[in-house]
């Protein structure tokens, strides 16, 4: 049986000893209290901040100019320069420029793209600049948008021109020489706001790049004078023939009109015939002249200045075939091998032809396009060099 009482008896003794042990004695209190009392509470100075260096500036090394790969001579520009306003999409007039326009090229890293219109793929001449862009192009690794007009064809340079611009070049070189279909094709490159060079043939709101049409004439005008007065021909016994090709504008035309004001000036009142043509089929432009030959039976000695190397050929030929070779002259333009291989090989009434330096134009086209997309003042006219080939004539 459990006992009640004896349980009481050591449970209350239990709790006795158990709150003894936790309060303490009064001595233990006091102890504790003074010896947190007696704790350094002196408060010490924290030492003063030092102000923190400001770090040095360190000079950003100067940007390296991109080293140059070629340049090629200048042969002058006019005095007009502008850059190209992306805002406005416009070239405007830069205030700051040098006189004379360097032609230097850098790599563009790939980071450029340039479009292209070729006037054609087949002309010899056009062959020739189109492998110059491409060269160049490769050199100074550019990317080309390249698209052809199909030269005489008046709706390709449309369809090429669109075909450039969804390409997104920066600049776009166009060798586009049909004065009828210039202005729809730069507006293309208007709307998309794209900066054009123009090829040849100036067109409002372009950069113009190319030999000096009325140059070009100066020299073939001086090379029939010069033929002429070493025969012994007069301004009496001597008829001009002057041929155009209406469908490259009146800026093209100045290689014929300049030839003839050259040999007008040399041989005062000799006889001129002026003629047109817009065939570009070396048979029609054979026949064209052909029927001038026999329109004028009179003509003793004939000079003729033409607009282009077709041209002079086909008078030429025509001039043959009518055994009047020999007391004629000839002039043309673009330095092509028929030419020159005819002049060589002899019998003919070819006498030169201009050289338009065509297979060094992408050299020039490429930093003029890298000029222009940085945002470089560059002349609202470059011309390229010319030369009259060959220079000095074979003994007749």
């Amino acid at each position: 049986m459990f006992n009640h009482r004896g349980w009481r008896v050591a449970l209350s003794i239990l709790v006795v000893v158990v709150f003894a042990a936790s309060c303490g004695s009064d001595d233990d209190t006091d102890t504790a209290a003074d010896e947190n009392t007696s704790a350094d509470t002196t408060e010490v100075e924290a030492p003063p901040e030092e102000e923190a260096e400001a770090p040095a500036e360190v000079e950003a090394p100067p940007e390296e100019e991109a080293a140059v790969l070629w340049t090629v001579p200048a042969n002058g520009n006019n005095d007009e320069w502008v850059t190209w306003d992306q805002a406005t999409c416009a070239y405007v007039a830069a205030a700051d420029h040098p006189d004379t326009w360097e032609p230097a090229a850098v790599s563009s890293n790939g980071e450029l793209v340039v479009g292209f219109g070729t006037q054609d793929t087949v002309n010899e001449v056009n062959v020739t600049m189109n492998e110059s862009m491409d060269a160049a192009a490769e050199l100074a690794d550019v990317t080309l948008a390249v698209a052809d007009y199909q030269f005489p064809s008046t709706s390709e340079p449309m369809a090429a021109a669109q075909s450039i611009v969804v390409r997104e070049p920066s600049v776009v070189i166009s060798n586009n020489q049909l004065d009828d279909v210039l202005d729809s094709v730069n507006e293309i490159y208007v709307d998309a706001c794209v900066p054009v060079v123009q090829v040849v043939t100036a067109s409002a709101g372009t950069v113009l790049f190319g030999p000096s049409n009325a140059g070009m004439g100066e020299l073939e005008g001086a090379r029939l004078v010069e033929v002429a007065t070493e025969r012994g021909w007069t301004a009496d016994n001597t008829t001009l023939f002057t041929t155009f090709f209406s469908p490259a504008g009146p800026e093209v035309g100045l290689r014929a009109s300049v030839c003839a004001d050259v040999v007008k000036a040399a041989f005062p009142g000799i006889e001129s015939v002026e003629h047109d043509t817009t065939s570009t089929t070396s048979l029609d432009l054979q026949n064209i002249f052909t029927d001038l030959l026999t329109a004028n039976p009179d003509a003793e000695n004939i000079l003729s200045c033409t607009v282009a190397d077709l041209w002079a050929l086909a008078n030429a030929e025509a001039l043959k075939v009518a055994d009047r070779q020999s007391t004629a002259a000839v002039t043309g333009v673009n330095g092509g091998s028929a030419v020159l291989d005819a002049i060589i090989e002899g019998d003919t009434a070819l006498v030169g032809s201009v050289d338009l330096g065509a297979a060094r134009w992408g050299e020039y086209w490429i930093p003029l396009a890298q000029d222009i997309a940085a945002g470089v003042p560059v002349p609202t006219e470059v011309y390229a060099p010319i030369i009259m080939l060959p220079e000095e004539l074979p003994a007749q």
